[in-house]
């Protein structure tokens, strides 16, 4: 590391044969003092120790200090060379002409703040490859458990159907069918889970926040997933201001209700009732996704959110998860400024909340502008 960018240049000069005591006060205020003939002549630089060493009439016959040292040396050989003369400043030069003053202490401080700053970097590095290493692990694990038991139980029906279907009667045919599109269903959402948090981590989905109708979005992801619904004949009901937007990614919002709502049904027992509202609070959209399931134990509710967590509970039909639905909707909705939370229900059940911008007309016309002229 060069000193060329830690140089003093708000120094004070003085002619060589002024009197000492005429700048002594000014000595002690700056440390050091250049010293510098009416042509410009460089003749060294005055320091406190000079006097008490020296104690002449004229600066010329105090200065100790009269070699530049080049702007080019590195911090730790100039550190060196003011411990070997034991002086606490150096006058510093480039191409032979005096440019200004390096001080030993600001020169410790900045070791300091920069190996500190080092320190910092390793330790992010090292945290990050410990979760790149916890994640890949965690990868293997979901694939090699979680993604091959629902699988097994696949292979284990069709083995009976093609085995026994002329001699089954059709309810026990319907029953294996259902079970099989039941761990189907399953296995498609670990799989997505899966694919959208590797993609998350290998920063491959990108962030494009747009108008978005919370309504209209909610709508969708219920049709997708209706059939789920319908399996254990849960009640979804959605109402939302129809005069209200969100200013978010839309493929986000789709993956955080998809994965909030299907946990719902995962953990609600059949004939039960799942409600989705959303209202203005300040200057975000406040989501809601609430059930009347199972509930979560307090100690879990903080636990939810973290991916070195994944243990996810079978659910009431004891449909099994990847545990990484929710820490997929707490990173898109951090991506998208906003916050998610669990609220505690007095009664059976879980109440999930989330925030997300408000859409506001000159906000997002102002964006836009910022964007223009970043590109141009």
């Amino acid at each position: 590391m060069k000193i060329a960018h830690l140089i003093r240049r708000d120094f004070l000069t003085v002619d060589p044969y002024s009197g000492i005591n005429a700048i002594k006060k000014q000595l002690l205020e700056r440390s050091a003092i250049v010293v510098i003939d009416k042509y410009g002549q460089f003749y060294g630089v005055l320091t406190e120790s000079d006097v008490v060493q020296n104690p002449r009439t004229l600066i010329i016959d105090c200065l100790t200090i009269k070699e530049l040292i080049d702007s080019e040396d590195s911090i730790e050989d100039t550190i060196l060379k003011m411990n070997a003369v034991k002086t606490e400043v150096f006058p510093v030069g480039e191409n032979g002409n005096f440019i200004g003053l390096v001080f030993r202490n600001e020169l410790y401080n900045f070791i300091s703040e920069y190996n500190l700053e080092l320190e910092n970097v390793i330790k992010e590095r090292t945290q990050a490859f410990e979760e790149a290493i916890a994640t890949k692990d965690l990868m293997f694990s979901i694939i090699a458990h979680d993604l091959k038991s629902p699988f097994n139980v696949i292979l284990g029906f069709t083995e009976l159907l093609k085995d026994k279907l002329r001699s089954m009667d059709i309810e026990k045919s319907e029953k294996l069918i259902s079970g099989m599109n039941s761990q189907a269903r399953n296995t498609y959402n670990l799989l997505e889970d899966l694919l959208t948090w590797a993609r998350d981590n290998s920063n491959k989905i990108g962030y494009n926040p747009v108008l978005c109708n919370i309504s209209t979005i909610c709508d969708e992801v219920i049709s997708q997933i209706k059939d789920e619904a319908h399996m254990k004949d849960i009640a979804i009901n959605s109402f939302h201001s129809s005069e209200v937007y969100a200013f978010a990614d839309k493929n986000m919002v789709e993956v955080i209700l998809r994965n909030l709502i299907v946990n719902a049904i995962k953990f609600t027992e059949n004939h039960g009732e799942i409600e989705i509202y959303s209202m203005p609070v300040d200057e975000f959209i406040e989501i809601t996704v609430s059930d009347n399931g199972i509930g979560i134990q307090e100690k879990d509710k903080t636990k939810l959110f973290k991916s070195d967590f994944n243990e996810s509970k079978p659910g009431t039909a004891n449909e099994k998860g990847s545990g990484l639905g929710l820490v997929i909707c707490k990173r898109f909705i951090e991506r998208n400024q906003g916050k998610i939370w669990i609220e505690n229900k007095t009664e059976k059940g879980s109440t999930f909340k989330f925030t997300l911008p408000i859409y506001k007309e000159e906000i997002h016309n102002l964006q836009q502008k910022e964007v223009v002229n970043e590109e141009k």
